[in-house]
């Protein structure tokens, strides 16, 4: 998992990011994006599965979903992105 930006971020993440929004990109440009995204991110609310929803800058506006609650000093983790208009996991 990388540590830069604001969490880390899983390899799955990665993966779904590169499948939904940008089947073009290397893992290391997908992992890039997300990174910088994820500094303009804003958290909107936990969910009851424990997942914490961030929503990313626009026009994108992508659904991040992070596990917060790991023991300190570590940093939340990224576990998926969803685009507007996909389910929540």
């Amino acid at each position: 998992m990388s540590a830069s930006g604001r969490w880390f971020i899983t390899p799955h993440a990665v993966r779904r990011y590169i499948k939904r929004f940008a089947p073009r990109s290397t893992y290391e440009e997908a992992l890039s994006e997300l990174i910088r995204a994820s500094v303009a991110a804003r958290r909107v609310k936990t969910l009851p599965t424990g997942l914490v929803l961030y929503r990313g800058p626009k026009p994108r506006r992508l659904r991040f979903f992070l596990q917060e609650d790991v023991a300190a000093p570590a940093l939340p983790v990224l576990v998926t992105v969803l685009g507007r208009s996909e389910d929540v996991p």
